[in-house]
């Protein structure tokens, strides 16, 4: 059994994570925004053995001055610094999974060519989800991070 950080802002793929992973048998802890992670201490983060997180996310009010107020709301990347922040911060496996099409935005097509890498001694990964009934197949994303 895993303590597992699932970090995902859609609702279905957040009951699915739930759903997938608990039945597996994990612990499962959701945060729907990153700035919700960020407000966490690096104790509590280190708690966690595994991280899942969603690749694009809405953009937050975190430190943002006047010009960068226009992004909000708007999807952006931020599955790859979380996942560097996530494996600073101790948790000793990383996966950034996306469900966005490698065709269609350049952000997913990156990924394509990322390889695992070790941060502090922490494996992070990035990947294209399996989907099924329209949901990341979070079971497959964490046993391939295991691997």
């Amino acid at each position: 059994m895993a303590k597992i950080l699932v970090i995902d802002d859609t609702k279905k793929h957040v009951a699915a994570a739930q759903t997938q992973l608990e039945a597996l048998g994990h612990e499962i802890v959701v945060r729907r925004d990153y700035a919700e992670v960020f407000r966490m201490s690096r104790e509590d983060i280190s708690t966690f053995d595994v991280a899942l997180i969603d690749l694009m996310m809405p953009a937050e009010t975190m430190t943002l001055g006047e010009r960068g107020m226009e992004y909000i709301g708007q999807s952006i990347m931020v599955g790859y610094p979380l996942s560097i922040f996530l494996a600073q911060s101790g948790v000793n496996r990383v996966v950034v999974v996306t469900d966005t099409n490698h065709h269609d935005h350049p952000a997913s097509a990156i990924m394509d060519h990322m390889r695992p890498v070790n941060i502090n001694g922490s494996v992070v990964k990035y990947l294209h989800a399996r989907i099924i009934d329209g949901c990341k197949d979070w079971g497959a994303a964490f046993d391939e991070l295991m691997k």
